[in-house]
């Protein structure tokens, strides 16, 4: 009798864990090459971790895996993991997976049916050449001979304005000369600040400005030189190249600049005698420098 109730036991666990193992299926046995077949088995959620155990194996030659997707799904109030596999095979003949429950599962992998007779066997050709034809590259061609002529036209028309031109590309960016003399346009200017009286209405930085502004100007419109880009250092540096201002011009034209530069930039409050002074020697700079046409000379060869 214990044997009895010992050999019950064993059979009721045995039921219940095969109960609890995976039922693995196939949706065919047999199948052609290359045809894709459905390999499905569902476990108990909690035995998650023993997918890999009942996933079929590529088999080298014969078995080829593709995908695979996993769902939950609810049967009798328990919760499963239901397995599908999918795969394919390109051998033909008779293959089987063994699960590890000890179920075998077999398929059979058919190959196509050829008939020999009705096919007939060519020889392979090279690809055929298709011609070009006028239409395709006419596009082509008209591109060509519009971008020919347009570098032609160009080049020619660069010959000709540089043959005929009579502007300077420099003298376009170069602002126009006044038709006043230089001097003229300087002496006047200097007048009109003196006219204004700017130091005895305590104006002091705007009469030094306005005072090197115009020295600024007319060392453009005497000697080109742009003054009015350039600081008192480098229009000092820039004068010395120049035989029409002398050594006592320059000392007069350096007296001005840097006594407004300090006044502008250091703020420095000079007395009423070194903006007389910086007045007069603005004028005498001018006048010194300025450009003398010898008209005299000219009426006598005239005559």
């Amino acid at each position: 009798m214990r044997k009895f109730f010992i050999l019950i036991f064993t059979l009721f666990i045995y039921l219940t864990s095969f109960s609890q193992s995976a039922i693995t299926n196939l949706n065919k046995t047999k199948f052609e090459i290359g045809d894709q077949i459905v390999y499905s088995f569902s476990l108990p959620i909690e035995k998650s971790n023993e997918i890999g155990i009942y996933l079929p194996k590529e088999i080298k030659d014969s078995l080829e895996i593709i995908g695979q997707t996993i769902d939950t799904i609810e049967r009798q109030g328990k919760k499963y993991l239901d397995i599908r596999c999918y795969f394919t095979s390109f051998v033909a003949g008779k293959h089987k997976i063994i699960n590890p429950n000890g179920r075998v599962l077999d398929f059979e992998v058919m190959p196509f049916p050829i008939d020999t007779l009705k096919i007939e066997i060519k020889d392979i050709k090279a690809n055929s050449k298709e011609p070009f034809t006028i239409s395709e590259i006419m596009p082509i061609i008209i591109w060509v001979l519009v971008a020919t002529a347009l570098l032609i036209g160009s080049y020619f028309g660069y010959k000709l304005w540089k043959k005929y031109r009579k502007v300077k590309i420099k003298e376009i960016f170069i602002k126009p000369k006044p038709k006043l003399p230089a001097d003229i346009i300087a002496l006047n200017s200097l007048e009109e600040l003196r006219l204004k009286r700017l130091i005895e209405n305590g104006r002091t930085k705007e009469y030094y400005s306005e005072i090197s502004e115009i020295i600024r100007e007319y060392l453009y419109n005497r000697f080109e030189i742009s003054a009015m880009e350039m600081t008192t250092e480098e229009i000092l540096r820039e004068v010395k190249r120049y035989s029409d201002i002398n050594n006592n011009s320059y000392l007069l034209l350096e007296y001005i600049l840097k006594n407004s530069d300090l006044v502008k930039f250091a703020k420095f409050f000079p007395d009423s005698y070194i903006s007389d002074k910086c007045m007069k020697d603005a004028n005498e700079f001018v006048n010194q420098t300025k450009l003398i046409v010898q008209t005299q000379e000219k009426e006598e060869e005239n005559d």
